[in-house]
């Protein structure tokens, strides 16, 4: 299989040689906050205008890469603390439902 020809060269050859860095699996921790900064803002474009006045398609197609750089920002950002606490009261609700629901089907009150 041929190779994929690039269409979004980083701005800054660094860019580039940090994310084959972290795609080896060797990258230094500035490497690694580089590469995805890189992926994230500038090839993904999480904080650029999605919106093309010209084009929905191209909306469209922007619009998806941008969820994706945001996507990569939130969970960089993210308090994974308050996360797993969500995750537990979720799963507590969940395993709630359940139970009424088995009661109800049985009958039971």
């Amino acid at each position: 299989m041929g190779k994929v020809p690039i269409t979004v060269i980083p701005a800054d050859l660094v860019d580039a040689y940090a994310i084959q860095a972290l795609h080896r699996g060797d990258a230094t921790p500035d490497q690694q906050k580089r590469a995805l900064k890189c992926i994230a803002e500038e090839i993904a474009g999480a904080y650029r205008m999605s919106f093309d006045p010209d084009s929905a398609r191209n909306t469209d197609f922007a619009e998806g890469s941008r969820h994706v750089g945001r996507t990569i920002a939130n969970i960089i950002h993210a308090d994974l603390a308050k996360l797993r606490q969500a995750e537990k009261t979720i799963a507590k609700r969940e395993a709630e439902k359940t139970k009424v629901n088995t009661r109800r089907k049985r009958g039971d009150k």
